[in-house]
């Protein structure tokens, strides 16, 4: 039951969203375990001034966009909920292709080779120690008619795992670090949700994806490494990859040509120096 004060086609989307949230389930690897039953239907009710909004139609094309909504916050929460054996770098981006290119999403991923070749020395960096290469996804939503700018940017962190590297994390809680991609897995289904809900606006999204290992390989504290920008970097913290991944992928949102930049990042330390 939609009541309350506010706009009743708001009150609809929100009414949707948050029932298409609830259907979420994270699923289960346990050998014993059934598969989860499908979820009951819902029907919402609207009761209010519906001369607020205009028409029956408004309210029923705002429970659609909170159904997208709903959905592309779920499926981002199944990608974040993986397991890191099972959800590797190659394996998170044909994984979000899929869920994008579904929306109509361009899609493109990078190998190895080929972010090589944009000398995205960051990206590669922090590769290093891990035996899986990286990606990189880039997603490309170009709606007919849109004006070539602003051309929104959205990077997306996409660590499947980090143990810290060479800087190794506590054992503690270690088993969490499968959730550093939930960043880039963000940047996926929003573009599947600007696709699906026909935004007026360009959009580009770019998400680097890798594992923070500590190979015989592995990045050092106090090596240096050049990003594809062509600025030297000393590393004096190997746990601190975030920013050494978004860096090039920031420097390739604008080489694309993104007049605005919103980067999405997942755990960090650092946000205590900000937030306390």
């Amino acid at each position: 039951m939609v009541r309350g004060q506010g706009e009743v086609a708001d009150l609809t989307q929100a009414a949707a969203e948050g029932l298409t949230l609830a259907e979420f389930h994270a699923g289960s690897y346990k050998t014993t375990d059934p598969a989860p039953a499908p979820p009951p239907g819902w029907t919402i009710v609207v009761d209010g001034d519906t001369e607020k909004s205009k028409s029956g139609e408004k309210i029923r094309e705002a429970a659609a966009r909170g159904r997208v909504l709903g959905e592309s916050s779920n499926l981002a929460r199944e990608l974040a909920n993986e397991p890191g054996n099972t959800l590797t770098p190659r394996e998170f981006a044909m994984r979000a292709a899929a869920i994008a290119g579904d929306a109509g999403v361009k899609v493109e991923i990078l190998d190895e080779r080929m972010i090589a070749e944009l000398g995205m020395g960051l990206l590669l960096g922090v590769a290093r120690g891990s035996s899986e290469p990286p990606r990189l996804m880039v997603f490309r939503y170009d709606p007919p008619g849109a004006p070539a700018k602003p051309l929104l940017g959205l990077v997306g962190k996409g660590i499947t795992f980090d143990t810290g590297g060479i800087s190794i994390k506590s054992a503690e809680g270690m088993e969490r670090m499968k959730d550093d991609m939930a960043g880039g897995a963000a940047v996926a289904c929003s573009m599947r949700a600007m696709a699906l809900l026909k935004a007026p606006q360009r959009v580009i999204g770019v998400v680097p994806t890798t594992e923070n290992m500590p190979g015989g390989r592995a990045v050092k504290p106090g090596d240096i490494l050049r990003s594809a920008e062509g600025k030297t970097v000393e590393v004096i913290n190997t746990d601190a990859e975030g920013r050494l991944v978004l860096g090039d992928g920031l420097w390739y949102a604008r080489k694309l040509g993104a007049t605005h930049l919103v980067d999405v990042a997942t755990l960090t330390g650092a946000c205590v120096v900000a937030l306390g």
